[in-house]
């Protein structure tokens, strides 16, 4: 019982500092002034910083610029209109280091935002590309 216990502790602290280093989720639900929308991406902005490479750090400060250009396009966000750009730029990093199918979704979701839709339909056709096909019955 001892060394169950043991191995336990050793796999606790062990599995502690992964996940302290992932990066939080970006909360779409609701809207963000210009300085809660900066403290909201800090984490993302600190985590691409600490590692250029960080798959989920691109991805979720994608999905927070994505989020705030919506919000532009409505009027809610007067502070984000150039935010589109940043976010087709951070999900392209995203899928350029692991092409995850939720990344690409949300990176052909910013390419209609933007009104890049010439790469919209790229990224649609890669994605049907990369589904698995359906088995004849």
């Amino acid at each position: 019982m001892g060394r169950v216990l043991l191995l336990a502790g050793i796999l606790i602290v062990l599995a502690a500092p992964a996940a302290s280093a992932e990066v939080p989720l970006f909360n779409t639900t609701r809207m963000y002034s210009e300085a809660e929308f900066t403290a909201a991406i800090k984490p993302y902005a600190d985590g691409i910083a600490r590692n250029a490479n960080d798959t989920d750090a691109h991805h979720w400060l994608g999905i927070a610029y994505l989020h705030a250009f919506k919000l532009y396009k409505f009027g809610l966000a007067p502070y984000a209109g150039g935010f589109g750009g940043r976010a087709v730029a951070s999900l392209e990093r995203s899928v350029q280091l692991k092409a995850d199918p939720a990344v690409m979704l949300a990176l052909a979701e910013a390419y209609i935002v933007v009104g890049a839709f010439n790469r919209w339909a790229s990224m649609t056709d890669r994605q049907l590309a990369a589904a698995p096909p359906l088995p004849v019955k």
